[in-house]
């Protein structure tokens, strides 16, 4: 059985008679689930605006490459959630802005959405239903497939890119070392990062395809975010 996404007890699909007086309202602490957790998964559609404040890795488990923005300095602890599960940065990833619901594929042409089995909030009174009375998606419901739906395509461009990344032996295994202002220091190994000096040596017409491809951006972003482990220990310093 493959393993639960981060942050998922158990993955039920949503259901017009089980789910039909369930809710969603604003959460008093949106982000605590994610306090922690020092990698969150990221998609590649998202790197222009992560990389400002976040270092984007990409993480090698089954042959294939997963980005992710790294938001604390050790496991177990981010950064970026504060007390109140607010999000700290500029820009609070999509993977936790969709929890708690997830894409479910019942076929290759088609998806169902999905929700974490242990989220208690959705059997409160308070909030927008998701199913009306006569069960059909309510306008909440609605965001969510749109969003849900939204996801699943950046997350195939992601894999896509990643491939292509992969087949031109753009990356390189890096060993990360974080230091805050206290003094304390954390390493990592087994992350992989993209090489410049390989990038730079793709002949042009590698170059022009990537360019088609809209690849070009998302591969400076990764590499304009590495120099934000400087910032992550900064972060580390709470008030």
């Amino acid at each position: 059985m493959a393993p639960l996404p981060l942050f998922y007890s158990s993955i039920v699909v949503l259901d017009r008679d089980i789910h039909r007086e369930a809710r969603v309202a604003p959460a008093e602490k949106p982000y605590a689930f994610a306090a922690g957790a020092h990698v969150l998964p990221a998609l590649m559609p998202e790197f222009a605006m992560g990389c400002r404040d976040m270092p984007i890795l990409f993480l090698e488990e089954d042959g294939r490459h997963s980005p992710l923005f790294m938001v604390g300095m050790r496991p177990g602890e981010s950064c970026y959630v504060d007390a109140e599960g607010r999000w700290r940065g500029l820009h609070p990833p999509a993977y936790i802005r969709r929890y708690p619901f997830i894409g479910g594929d019942v076929s290759e042409q088609q998806q169902v959405v999905c929700v974490d089995g242990g989220f208690a909030a959705l059997k409160g009174e308070s909030g927008e239903r998701l199913f009306t009375e006569e069960g059909e998606p309510a306008e909440a419901l609605q965001r969510v497939v749109t969003f849900v739906s939204e996801y699943a395509e950046a997350a195939a461009q992601t894999i896509a890119f990643t491939a292509e990344l992969k087949a031109l032996d753009l990356f390189q295994t890096i060993n990360v070392e974080i230091r805050s202002a206290d003094g304390s220091h954390s390493s990592f190994a087994g992350f992989s990062a993209i090489s410049q000096e390989r990038l730079d040596a793709l002949p042009d017409e590698t170059w022009l395809s990537l360019r088609r491809k809209g690849y070009l951006g998302p591969i400076q972003a990764h590499l304009i975010s590495l120099a934000n482990f400087a910032l992550l220990g900064e972060r580390a310093q709470k008030p």
